[in-house]
């Protein structure tokens, strides 16, 4: 698919495209979910800090978890995503905690 098939379908500019791939402009949550859905990629691809992540034990469930969770929380207003932030950074603090 070409950048500007896929920024059509996206309803958006092939420049627009082009600034989302060169870090000019911030991808939200959504976005990505909607771009991995028209290139058929799972959203740990585009949000992975590996290089290549490769598939986990029990993606196919544990990635639509995450996708109906992401799906859930991009629909929320800004107080309710400061809390589920705060709760996030908490586990990630008991994680490292108890590593």
């Amino acid at each position: 698919m070409t950048q500007a098939e896929l920024a059509d379908k996206l309803g958006i500019t092939q420049a627009a495209l082009s600034n989302y791939e060169l870090g000019k402009r911030r991808l939200y949550l959504h976005q990505i979910q909607d771009i991995a859905g028209l290139l058929g990629r799972g959203l740990r691809f585009f949000i992975s800090q590996e290089e290549n992540p490769g598939p986990i034990e029990g993606a196919g469930k544990l990635e639509t978890l995450r996708l109906r969770i992401a799906d859930r929380v991009r629909h929320l207003e800004e107080p309710d995503l400061r809390q589920v932030e705060q709760y996030l950074d908490y586990l990630e603090w008991k994680e490292h905690r108890n590593a």
